[in-house]
């Protein structure tokens, strides 16, 4: 699968304690949660100052970074601080450096993969990335309000060629002027998609599609170390998933999918960066998703 979207350096201060200059960004952690369910091609730019220690955890998961450009210059930098609960994140400052001046470019490997996951980037390059593949089978999108609110006339253009988007409460407020996340999500597959993903932070997330709807709860972490990251790899485990599937759009693989991308989300968020994604095995994943259907079942 591809995957296309923001790699960076983040300072992030918590209640509890700060770190400076690690590994972020969207398509970081979608690619390292994806990895262990697909083969993930990532699609990217980070600066010089990006070195090999920085590269070694997508090169352990066995990440195919073909299509990543390195640039001349530093890497995009985002800075923030949480409030105790982590429901507010407050940007302290934002460093485009390399990657204002991005361009998508594919390799022909990179062009053939059959499902991509869009992270959370300006919707005209995920539009030029869509137009570099062939035919891919299986879309995944992702946005934030910024888009929505600058640049809402490629967002919906991008919106007719994905399958499924996800947003969190927000901004599927903000796309369709609706209040009711139920009505909002039949909205939003009026203008493409077949399914839309409500992500509800500590509340788990939202399915919407033309059949039915589905809700699931959070994995419950006690002691999250840092929020950061927590929907991109939702993002990236649920598309991973999928993308391993005959059938994406089976209900049970959704519903599946939906489960695993919680699951990988929880990882993210009990150490900073991609630090403890990039630790796991298929065995812990497993258990893991394992106590969820205990936690989940009634």
């Amino acid at each position: 699968m591809l995957i296309v979207g923001s790699i960076a350096f983040d300072d992030i201060k918590t209640h509890k304690k700060s770190v400076k200059t690690v590994v972020g960004g969207s398509a970081s952690y979608a690619a390292v949660a994806a990895s262990y369910f697909a083969r993930p091609k990532l699609v990217g730019v980070v600066g010089t100052d990006f070195t090999k220690k920085h590269l070694a955890p997508f090169k352990n998961r066995k990440v195919n970074l073909d299509s990543l450009q390195i640039k001349k210059g530093k890497t995009f930098a985002w800075a923030a601080s949480y409030d105790a609960d982590f429901k507010n994140a407050t940007t302290l400052s934002t460093k485009l450096n390399v990657f204002e001046n991005f361009t998508p470019k594919l390799s022909p490997q990179a062009a053939k993969c059959p499902a991509a996951f869009l992270a959370n980037i300006e919707p005209k390059l995920q539009l030029a990335v869509l137009e570099q593949m062939q035919n891919p089978r299986l879309v995944v999108c992702d946005t934030m309000n910024f888009w929505i609110t600058h640049a809402k006339k490629d967002l919906l253009k991008l919106l007719k060629r994905v399958n499924i988007l996800l947003v969190n409460e927000e901004e599927a407020r903000q796309l369709t002027s609706i209040h009711n996340l139920i009505k909002a999500g039949k909205a939003i597959l009026k203008l493409g998609p077949q399914m839309v993903v409500v992500k509800l932070g500590p509340n788990g997330a939202l399915l919407i599609n033309k059949d039915t709807m589905r809700q699931i709860p959070p994995y419950l972490i006690e002691e999250p170390v840092d929020t950061t990251g927590a929907g991109d790899s939702f993002g990236g485990g649920f598309t991973g998933f999928l993308a391993s599937t005959k059938n994406w759009a089976d209900i049970k693989n959704i519903k599946k999918a939906l489960a695993v991308g919680t699951v990988m989300a929880s990882f993210a968020i009990e150490n900073f960066s991609i630090t403890k994604l990039a630790q796991l095995d298929k065995k812990t994943i497993d258990s893991r998703l394992k106590t969820y259907k205990k936690m989940t079942s009634f």
